[in-house]
């Protein structure tokens, strides 16, 4: 597998995801590996679930198809507040992100400083992606969003689903799992923090991998040309 650091564009919109074979597992893999997000950006911020450029929230309880092929995970080096730099793979194709040490970028006396707490933020953040699409539907970039996170929170309820999906792919070989988008809460042991909310991605049920999958265009047939009447 190659690994690749390379500059993050701007999601183009070119990307065909609507001939990807859901009984294939690596389908979301390819399409995620020429652009991050694919149809919305989904986000968990202040404890809410929020979509697209406008952040339109989405209410908890909705339920996704996940599609665990598509999880990226690995480092992404922020400028200016944007992603300047990206280091991911596929978990399905087996990569394995280096070591924080091994980025550079390791004295933070070069670090930006962070607008909320006056700290020096470290650039590289490790995250995940992962692409849901709305239940029942087919692969259109309208009933698609990218799970998108690098807080502990988002990447904990990733990790969740990844141990539930693991115990039940062996039986469901040929299904994704259904989440049901949540939100939980714990007290944050300094209390000037208060109680802190964060994503839950509970399965809640099963989706067959072939739902929604496009039907396989037919050949083209031509009709023999007729044939010149005889002659009497």
């Amino acid at each position: 597998m190659v690994t690749q650091v390379a500059k993050t564009e701007e999601a183009s919109g070119n990307t065909d995801v609507t001939n990807l074979a859901f009984n294939a597992f690596e389908s979301y893999g390819n399409s995620i590996s020429n652009r991050n997000i694919v149809g919305k950006l989904l986000k968990f911020s202040k404890g809410d679930w929020l979509a697209g450029e406008d952040a339109e929230e989405v209410e908890a309880g909705t339920q996704l198809v996940a599609h665990m092929s598509s999880l990226a995970i690995g480092w992404i080096k922020w400028v200016d507040n944007k992603p300047d730099q990206q280091l991911m793979g596929l978990l399905v194709e087996g990569f394995k992100p280096p070591s924080r040490k091994d980025l550079g970028d390791n004295d933070e006396d070069e670090w930006e400083v962070d607008e909320q707490s006056g700290q020096p933020r470290d650039p590289w953040q490790f995250s995940n992606y992962m692409i849901l699409k709305a239940v029942g539907t087919s692969a259109e970039d309208e009933n698609l969003f990218t799970f998108a996170t690098s807080s502990k929170g988002g990447l904990g309820a990733l990790g969740e689903l990844c141990k539930g999906y693991g115990k039940a792919m062996r039986t469901k070989p040929d299904e994704w799992p259904i989440v049901a988008l949540g939100v939980g809460a714990y007290n944050h042991p300094n209390k000037a923090f208060g109680r802190i909310k964060f994503p839950t991605l509970e399965i809640v049920g099963w989706e067959d991998k072939s739902v929604g999958e496009e039907e396989a265009p037919k050949p083209a047939t031509k009709k023999a040309p007729a044939k010149p009447a005889r002659k009497k």
